[in-house]
């Protein structure tokens, strides 16, 4: 049968538009018979050449599909075939070769007909050209492994791509008895990037970070980006000739100091010369671990180590780093709180009137509730929140709780601010619009709210934009106080109405006061400078009645301390209001 059994399907203009179709694109239509011992006869074929090229000569077209059919795949084409004689439409994916060798992929989908007398089936199908398919298929998964495996901002290797270069890399150690380097790398103080220059310059750092990192190692070396500003290096090989006459430490600490002296040159970006140090920690396969996950934590741990020697350095793990191995748990503790809200608590230390012991405001202080160590006060945390990037998002929330806390109290007819300290980088433009956000979601006036800064944040480098800030800030009725004055290196020009209200006396002077002249010298020249200059001064760590006399003496009208209130719960705070409230004595 040739084309008069396709005649039996289609009219005679079909049959040859179907041809047209055939020669024009890819396509092969067929027609054949399968007989009960496994031959078969094609009745036609129409586009056979399409797909493998003319017939050779002295084949028959059955026989040179058969022999086109990739050899890798004659199983799957007929089991494919197999399905036929229940039934069922059969649809396979296998591959072509020419004569000339190109390979092409096929979808051929097979349909039975129906069976004869003799038991002889008859199927037909269709054979289309996928090869276009196939290859657009693969890139798309080439690059979903690219992204699986690499981090999309520096193009390294990224944490999951890296443990399995180890785990081969242990491997190999194994079997040859080698040794592998593992070396954590941290940048040093990155957060101020970030803060001071924004997260593009950020990340054009860390991008340019990656490339450096990268040359400064061999290429059998694995870099990666572990997240944020870490980064790993896999040193495999260490008996090679490149560190001949070296131990494994040694050599990986040479590799480490390559490092830190190829990061300290400085770095361009958006045309600023940016300069950057890294704390280095280093961990050796067999002796400081024997997988690929103990490797990566001790590396981390010794990077600690670093990080807790004064920093631009490297350390190799030793079993002696188990304060820096605590501190990583603690970290992670305090993640999980910062995170979830949950385990942090906000207490409140009066702040008076010295005279009348008038609250005036109360200063808002986080406390950490640690499931190992209970009540965390904020000097044994708020260090580490900040060296693993978490004190912008803890002065989030304690911003917002002291918002809706300062509500409560406002409509409970408790009139008095609540200040609240912050870090240099809150005080740009997204952490005061943060600021003025949870306090009008909380129903209050900025009025309510005193943010406190320390003294760094009038640091040259970044006072033009963060006084502007607070000046806006100012006017919408904000107050600002320049917390521990006197400890740090301030610009008394700086210090004017336009932005700041309080300076704060730091306690060391005040609790010094009682016994050193000096001390009490320089508190009473604040005090003086404070008045001069038209703020308000206030006192920390009052402790004594004498100290009280003292400032009242030298005009100092504000103060907070033991005398009056340790930090208090919420809970108790209204009834000392209500107490201090109904006195209004003068305690002088």
């Amino acid at each position: 049968m040739t084309s008069e059994t396709l005649g039996s399907e289609f009219d005679a203009y079909g049959a040859e538009l179907l041809r047209r179709i055939a020669g024009t694109v890819a396509i092969m239509l067929y027609e054949m018979e399968l007989r009960p011992d496994g031959s078969y006869e094609c009745l036609t074929f129409v586009g056979l050449e399409t797909l493998i090229g003319p017939v050779p000569e002295g084949m028959s077209a059955e026989e040179a599909y058969d022999a086109a059919v990739h050899p890798d795949d004659h199983e799957i084409y007929d089991a494919a075939i197999d399905e036929l004689w229940l039934g069922a439409q059969s649809e396979v994916e296998y591959r072509l070769v020419a004569p000339d060798g190109e390979v092409r992929w096929v979808l051929d989908r097979m349909r039975p007909e129906r069976r004869n007398e003799d038991d002889v089936l008859l199927v037909s199908g269709v054979v289309a050209d996928i090869s276009e398919r196939k290859r657009v298929a693969a890139e798309a998964m080439e690059k979903l492994e690219q992204a699986a495996l690499h981090d999309a901002l520096t193009g390294l290797a990224n944490r999951p791509s890296f443990l399995e270069h180890l785990d081969n890399g242990l491997r190999r150690a194994a079997r040859s008895h080698t040794e592998v380097a593992v070396l954590f790398i941290d940048l040093d103080n990155f957060k101020m990037v970030n803060d001071s220059f924004g997260h593009a310059a950020g990340d054009e750092l860390l991008k340019a970070v990656g490339a450096r990192l990268q040359a400064a190692v061999r290429g059998m070396d694995v870099v990666a980006r572990q997240g944020g500003d870490e980064f790993l290096i896999l040193l495999s090989d260490l008996e090679s000739r490149a560190f001949r006459d070296l131990s494994s430490g040694r050599a990986a600490e040479v590799v480490a100091s390559k490092v830190r002296g190829i990061l300290r040159e400085p770095f361009v970006v958006e045309g600023i010369e940016i300069y950057v140090s890294a704390s280095i920690g280093i961990s050796l396969y067999p002796s400081d671990g024997a997988d690929a996950e103990t490797l990566l934590k001790h590396a981390d741990v010794a990077m600690y180590s670093a990080k807790d020697t004064g920093r631009d350095g490297c350390a190799r793990y030793s079993d002696g780093t188990n304060t820096a191995l605590e501190q990583i748990s603690v970290a992670g503790r305090l993640r999980k709180s910062v995170e979830s809200g949950r385990g942090l608590v906000l207490h409140y230390q009066p702040l008076l009137n010295l005279e009348s012991a008038e609250i005036v405001g109360v200063e808002a202080l986080v406390r950490w509730r640690d499931g190992s160590r209970g009540l965390v006060p904020p000097d044994e945390f708020i260090p580490l929140a900040e060296q693993i990037g978490l004190i912008g998002s803890l002065s989030d929330w304690v911003i917002g709780e002291a918002c809706r806390q300062a509500s409560v109290w406002q409509d409970q007819g408790m009139d008095f601010y609540v200040s609240i300290n912050v870090p240099p980088s809150y005080c740009e433009p997204t952490g005061m619009a943060h600021l003025a956000a949870a306090a009008s979601a909380a129903g209050i006036g900025l009025e309510r709210i005193m943010i406190e800064v320390t003294e760094s944040a009038l640091a040259p480098g970044r006072r033009g934009s963060l006084e502007e800030t607070l000046a806006d800030m100012h006017r919408q009725g904000l107050k600002l106080a320049i917390d521990d004055f006197g400890t740090g290196y301030s610009s008394l020009g700086r210090l004017n109405q336009s932005w700041v209200n309080m300076l704060k006396i730091d306690r060391s002077f005040v609790q010094e006061s009682t016994e050193s002249e000096h001390a009490r010298n320089i508190v009473a020249s604040v005090v003086q400078l404070a008045h001069t200059l038209g703020l308000e001064p206030l006192a920390e760590g009052v402790e004594t009645e004498e100290q009280r006399r003292f400032l009242i003496e030298h005009g100092c009208r504000y103060g907070q301390g033991f005398l009056f209130s340790r930090p208090l719960p919420t809970h108790e705070l209204k009834a000392f209001y209500d107490e201090a409230q109904g006195n209004n004595r003068n305690v002088a």
